[in-house]
């Protein structure tokens, strides 16, 4: 297995893994959620708004209704009567990650994660669009996103970087051990 891929894998799960768990170590009253909070509040706005939440017994879904955007640093918010605790990163962040770290595993299973051929640049520019124009559009106050769209963009993103960053870490690695 290529050294590129294992570093891919071991830095994107170290950092996407603690994100998926918050919500529930939150829950359970863990102390190590508030530092988790705190450290990925440097990666990410953390807005409420723009944001999806674990709440017990029903699921995840977004923390809150409408549109404001109040930074959730008390991870902890309450919708229809039920306490939620909200992932460390936005929902976009979430599907970037998220979708990143599938996109080795599934990489792994197709059998692509000793490659170094870098498909297409068009391809991975395509599937960035979707992102952009949301974003986009939103920043320049055209309209206001839905966490489920950021949630399917930040998806895209992501899972396509890891077949664009998978074979050029390959290729890095490999030039490095050749030395």
């Amino acid at each position: 297995m290529e050294t590129g891929y294992k570093a891919y894998m071991a830095v994107l799960a170290l950092f996407t893994l603690p994100i998926l768990i918050t919500p529930f170590l939150a829950e359970a009253g863990i102390g190590l959620a508030e530092p988790l909070y705190a450290a990925y509040g440097l990666t990410c706005h953390q807005f409420v708004s723009r944001s999806i939440c674990y709440f017990p017994g029903q699921g995840i879904s977004d923390c809150m209704e409408g549109g404001q955007l109040v930074p959730y640093r008390i991870y902890a918010v309450e919708k229809g009567g039920v306490a939620g605790y909200a992932f460390p990163v936005c929902s976009r962040d979430v599907g970037i990650y998220a979708a990143a770290l599938l996109g080795g595993a599934l990489l792994f299973l197709l059998r692509r994660h000793d490659s170094k051929m870098v498909p297409n640049p068009l391809f991975f520019v395509l599937a960035l669009a979707p992102i952009a124009l949301d974003g986009g559009t939103q920043l320049i106050g055209l309209r206001e996103s839905s966490n489920l769209i950021r949630l399917l963009t930040g998806g895209m993103a992501g899972l396509a970087f890891s077949f664009y960053c998978v074979p050029l870490m390959n290729k890095a690695f490999s030039k490095q051990e050749k030395t």
